[in-house]
């Protein structure tokens, strides 16, 4: 598959992302887009020619940006009420707990790529949602799986292009990263079955192995954007926010939003870097 960059990518109208997609539907309609029908349902070719790590901190770094985004706001909805299923009925406290848990673990692996690419925020910043995102649990729930989905992929492709790299350390902080977007993905789908969206005999944990849907990291940037997340557009694109900022030293972190994080992250392991963080520096 030949590798899709921010500047190739074609863009795709917005309002056609306006409905609950999944991470597999998604990617079809790339497919369909002209991205190389090779890439569903196997594992995509590796690429010939690894992205070097200064570009795979950049995109990770920036799909973090995405993730925090989406999930501030899906907490702020679900702590005022107004994040609800088709019954009306809004998330409960262990729900919650699991957006507040992602949140938290999306903004430290963005501190993180941001501690190796020197640039505390990266462009783009500001991001559109498909109508209803933040106040239809189904929409909600349909973004998060296929952001997860393309995140998956992406770090699964870093560990592969590490390992191209002769960097067995990074490879291992990707695989770390790899395996928290992958825990979120499953507690999306446990919220699923939970309120009656999907049926108690589709298990959340339905994978056997993580597919590998894009060959490379440098090509999620063109995926994001096809799907319309980027550009921002329009008064209704979301800005991304730091909402927790972790210190080593006093093991403590801020809550500058007061999205309710601090008892959450109290109990998140290894706030303060992967196993392998100084092999980076």
């Amino acid at each position: 598959m030949t590798d899709v960059s921010t500047k190739t990518a074609p863009t795709t109208p917005f309002t056609s992302f306006t409905a609950p997609r999944s991470r597999r539907s998604l990617i079809a309609s790339v497919v369909a887009a002209g991205f190389g029908a090779g890439m569903l349902p196997a594992m995509a070719e590796a690429a010939t020619s690894p992205d070097d790590a200064a570009t795979i901190f950049t995109v990770a770094q920036t799909a973090e940006q995405l993730a925090v985004t989406f999930y501030t706001n899906g907490v702020r909805s679900a702590q005022a009420g107004t994040l609800k299923d088709a019954n009306n009925n809004g998330l409960t406290g262990d729900e919650i707990n699991y957006l507040r848990a992602a949140l938290i673990e999306e903004q430290l692996h963005q501190l993180l790529f941001a501690s190796q690419t020197g640039v505390p925020v990266q462009t783009p910043n500001k991001f559109n949602f498909p109508a209803n995102t933040f106040t239809d649990l189904a929409t909600f729930i349909g973004v998060q799986q296929t952001l997860e989905g393309v995140f998956d992929s992406a770090f699964i492709a870093a560990v592969y292009e590490f390992g191209q790299l002769g960097r067995a350390d990074l490879a291992r902080i990707a695989c770390q990263v790899a395996m928290i977007e992958s825990e979120h993905r499953v507690l999306g789908r446990d919220i699923l079955v939970s309120h009656n969206l999907q049926a108690v005999t589709d298990p959340a944990d339905n994978w056997t192995y993580a597919p590998q849907l894009l060959d490379s990291v440098g090509a999620a940037p063109g995926i994001v954007q096809a799907a319309g997340f980027i550009p921002a557009s329009g008064s209704g694109a979301y800005s991304y926010q730091e909402v927790y900022q972790y210190n080593p030293s006093t093991k403590m972190g801020t809550d500058p939003l007061n999205l309710g994080l601090g008892d959450v992250a109290a109990k998140i392991l290894y706030q303060g870097g992967p196993v392998a963080l100084a092999a980076m520096n």
